[in-house]
């Protein structure tokens, strides 16, 4: 069994890399990186000016590759649900499918910027295995409003979260 990444939109292959090197030492899981297309340019909402990250996941949800456990996605397009002003990912509680956006992540010093990258990864997978949000400080699966909060999290679950994945 693998866990994909797909990139939607322009996202650095160095990123794509990483993410999967960060993935398998998180979840020991092989990552593959497949280049299947997702459409997400119907997600566009002109009045905010963003995508709704659920229609992009749904999107997702009809990908079928060999052997897939999950599928990743990461889009550098600013993303929302209803009732946030946006958020930094989404994923299926007990599902198969996350979405990361970088677009809110982005530091000009590259391994910040792949950290936080790495950390909302792991949390909207964490969704996917079941994890919910968790108030144990520097885990992963903290809830994050704002990018401080991103970068005041661990890229790994407590011992709590760990037990249950």
């Amino acid at each position: 069994m693998f866990i994909y990444i797909v990139a939607t939109g322009n996202v650095q292959k160095r990123l794509l890399l990483a993410s999967a090197k960060n993935i398998k030492e998180v979840f020991s899981f092989d990552v593959r990186i497949s280049d299947v297309p997702v459409y997400y340019r119907d997600a566009y909402d002109p009045n905010r000016g963003q995508f709704i990250a659920s229609k992009i996941l749904n999107r997702m949800k009809v990908v079928e590759l060999p052997n897939m456990l999950k599928l990743v996605g990461i889009t550098d397009v600013d993303i929302y649900e209803d009732n946030l002003n946006f958020v930094f990912g989404i994923g299926e509680l007990d599902g198969r499918c996350a979405l990361v956006s970088t677009y809110r992540l982005f530091h000009k010093d590259e391994r910040v910027f792949f950290e936080r990258v790495f950390k909302e990864i792991n949390h909207e997978l964490g969704h996917t295995f079941g994890l919910l949000h968790c108030k144990t400080p520097g885990c992963v699966m903290n809830f994050s409003n704002s990018v401080f909060e991103v970068d005041q999290k661990s890229k790994n679950f407590c011992l709590k979260c760990k037990s249950k994945l």
